[in-house]
């Protein structure tokens, strides 16, 4: 996909694949192949749907030592590293902010807290972390879902949405 475009990619790195030593060729492997920053998240393997239910997290501790492992592992730091936790749905959004704080010391670009559920969770993330920060915004999920200018005006720097194109595309074959 890297090839493909001449913007920058982000790329999903789930749980790196493992522990420290699989998030070093994960992160090596992606930045070979083009990427211009990869995420990596806090769940247990296997993952699940950042907006479904039943989600775990691994320690604090072990999810910051995977992202030292990340930034030691980048040849540029042009190849952003984005921390992503879903401690919101698990352990509530004082946990999700203190990760969120963990992972930014531990050496993380951006920052990503997984499905806030309300605007003003959104702008108690923006005002407690000082770090660019990510908004995943899927139709019907547990995040408000707002427009680009709206995250803007809220303080986040970067919004995905990473299911809009998939619907889009199931109604236009429904239709046919």
């Amino acid at each position: 996909m890297a090839a493909a475009v001449d913007i920058p990619l982000i790329a999903d790195g789930d749980t790196g694949y493992g522990g420290a030593l699989n998030v070093i060729r994960t992160v090596q492997e992606f930045e070979t192949a083009g990427v211009a920053g990869l995420q990596l998240e806090d769940q247990v393997f296997p993952k699940r749907c950042g907006h479904m239910e039943g989600k775990q997290l691994i320690s604090r501790e072990e999810m910051a030592a995977k992202i030292r492992a990340a930034v030691h592992a980048r040849r540029s730091h042009d190849f952003i590293i984005i921390a992503r936790t879903d401690a919101r749905a698990v352990t509530g959004l004082t946990d999700a902010i203190a990760r969120a704080t963990a992972y930014a010391e531990a050496g993380a670009d951006v920052l990503f807290v997984e499905a806030p559920q309300t605007v003003q969770e959104m702008e108690e993330i923006v005002g407690a972390l000082k770090r660019p920060l990510i908004a995943n915004m899927v139709e019907r999920g547990k995040t408000p879902f707002l427009t680009a200018s709206e995250l803007e005006r809220i303080g986040y720097r970067i919004a995905i949405y990473p299911v809009s194109a998939l619907y889009a595309a199931t109604r236009a074959m429904m239709q046919v």
